[in-house]
C-alpha cells in the first residue's frame, strides 16, 4: 500500500486552524464535538456522543481482533490569545495554547485514512475525542461511557505536540508523565488593627512562611527523579490597614513516582504543623486523595514505536529517558490497558511555551505525525495487539 501522506498536509492544517479559531474550554466543547461528529459521519463512521461533551467512533473490523484506542483531547485553556495570527482565537478568554487543535486535526485525518484502508488492518480502531483534559475530568467520563469496552481494548495510544528547537518525535522508554495532585490550603488566623498586632494572628505572614517552607522542600528533598511542589495562587487581605485573618493558597505536588509524591505530601504536612506552632494560625488542607498517577509506557509498544519512528522520522526519532513534570488524566486508561505516549516535536516559531498567550506551533510536519500513527496501527500484532 502506497499512501502519499504529504497530500493530506493542507487538510490537517486547515482543520487545525479551524479548531484554533473556535476554542472551547473544559466541558464547553459543544461546537467542537458537533464539528468532529459531522466530519466522522461524513467519512463513514457511526458516532456515539458522550455527555456532556465529547464523542467516540469505532471501526469494527472483527470482534475477534484486538482493539486499539486512539485519543485526542478537545479542550482549550482559559487564556486570551496574543499571537497576532490570522487564525487567532475568536472566543475571548479561550485559546488552544496546548496544541489540542493539532491533536484533533491529526486524529480526524487519521480516521479518514484508517477508514479508507480498513482492509489492511489487523485490528479494530476506536477514536476517542476527549473533553476536559486540562480540567482533569475527561478521561473518567470516557471510561465510564465504555470506550475501553464494546469490544474490550487491547492497547491505548496517546500523542501530543510540544514546542521544540527542531522537529521530530520522542518516546520515553519508561515513565512518560508525572503524578500530580492539587493542594488547596486555607490559613486561619485572627484579623485586627495594625496598631494592635499583639492581638492578631497574621494569616498572610504565615502563608509567606509556608511558601518558604515549600521552597525548602524543593531544595532539600532527595530523589533521583524530578519533582516540584509549588503554589500558583494566593489570596488574602481586604484592606491595607487590617492584619489579614485568612489566606487561601492553591498549588500542586508533582513527582515522577507515587513514592516521591507521598513523601513530599508528608513533608508538606509537617511544614503546616511547624508554622502553626510558630504563628498560632490553623492550617486546613485539601490535598488530592486521588492524584493523577504517572503514565508508564508499555515496553513492547515502545519497541514497535521505535521501528516505525525510525522509518518515518529517521534520525529525528528519539527514545528518551528524560523526565518532565507534566501530567495527564489519560493515566486512567493506562490503569486498564497497556499504552504508549508519543510526543511530536514542533519547531517553535516564537519560543513561547505551552499555555502561554503567545504560543504557536510549527505546522510543517503534521502529516508525518499522521504517517507514524497510521503505520504504527497497521503494524499492530493481531495475536496480542502488540
Amino acid at each position: 500500500m502506497n499512501i502519499n501522506y504529504k497530500s493530506y498536509q493542507d487538510e490537517i492544517v486547515a482543520l487545525r486552524r479551524h479548531f484554533h479559531m473556535y476554542p472551547e474550554t473544559a466541558f464547553n466543547e459543544i461546537k467542537t464535538t458537533e464539528f468532529i461528529k459531522n466530519y466522522l459521519e461524513k467519512t463513514g463512521y457511526s458516532v456515539e456522543n458522550v455527555k456532556p461533551t465529547g464523542c467516540t467512533a469505532l471501526l469494527l473490523k472483527n470482534e475477534k481482533l484486538p482493539t486499539v484506542i486512539l485519543r485526542a483531547e478537545m479542550d482549550a485553556v482559559p487564556v486570551t490569545e496574543d499571537t497576532g495570527l490570522e487564525f487567532s482565537s475568536k472566543n475571548k478568554g479561550a485559546m488552544h495554547a496546548c496544541g489540542h487543535d493539532a491533536n484533533m486535526a491529526v486524529a480526524l485525518v487519521l480516521s479518514k485514512i484508517i477508514f479508507n484502508t480498513k482492509e489492511e488492518l489487523n485490528c479494530n480502531v476506536r477514536f476517542v475525542f476527549e473533553p476536559a483534559e486540562e480540567a482533569g475530568g475527561g478521561a473518567e467520563i470516557m471510561v465510564k461511557a465504555g470506550v475501553l469496552e464494546r469490544p474490550k481494548a487491547d492497547a491505548f495510544i496517546m500523542f501530543h505536540f510540544v514546542n521544540a528547537v527542531s522537529e521530530g518525535v520522542e518516546v520515553n522508554e519508561n515513565i512518560a508523565t508525572a503524578a500530580i495532585g492539587r493542594a488547596d490550603i486555607t490559613v486561619k488566623g485572627k484579623a485586627g488593627h495594625w496598631a494592635d498586632t499583639h492581638l492578631t494572628k497574621d494569616a498572610l505572614m504565615a502563608s509567606a512562611k509556608l511558601l518558604l517552607e515549600t521552597e525548602k522542600i524543593n531544595n532539600e528533598f532527595k530523589s533521583p527523579y524530578p519533582f516540584k511542589i509549588g503554589f500558583g495562587k494566593l489570596e488574602s487581605g481586604k484592606s491595607a490597614n487590617i492584619v489579614p485573618g485568612e489566606a487561601h493558597l492553591s498549588g500542586n505536588i508533582r513527582a515522577c513516582t507515587m513514592e516521591d509524591y507521598y513523601r513530599i505530601e508528608e513533608l508538606l504536612k509537617k511544614a503546616f504543623k511547624k508554622i502553626e506552632n510558630e504563628t498560632g494560625v490553623v492550617i486546613e488542607d485539601e490535598i488530592s486523595s486521588t492524584p493523577i498517577t504517572p503514565i508508564i509506557n508499555d515496553p513492547k509498544m515502545v519497541v514497535e514505536a521505535q521501528k516505525v519512528g525510525k522509518e518515518v522520522f529517521g534520525d529525528k526519532f528519539m527514545i528518551t529517558t528524560k523526565l518532565f513534570l507534566a501530567g495527564d488524566n489519560a493515566c486512567l486508561y493506562f490503569k486498564y490497558v497497556p499504552g504508549i505516549f508519543m510526543v511530536f516535536r514542533s519547531k517553535n516559531p516564537n519560543g513561547a511555551a505551552l499555555h502561554n498567550p503567545h504560543m504557536t506551533l510549527g505546522e510543517e510536519y503534521f502529516y508525518k505525525a499522521v504517517e507514524m500513527l497510521h503505520k504504527y496501527i497497521l503494524n499492530f500484532n493481531s495475536t496480542k495487539g502488540r
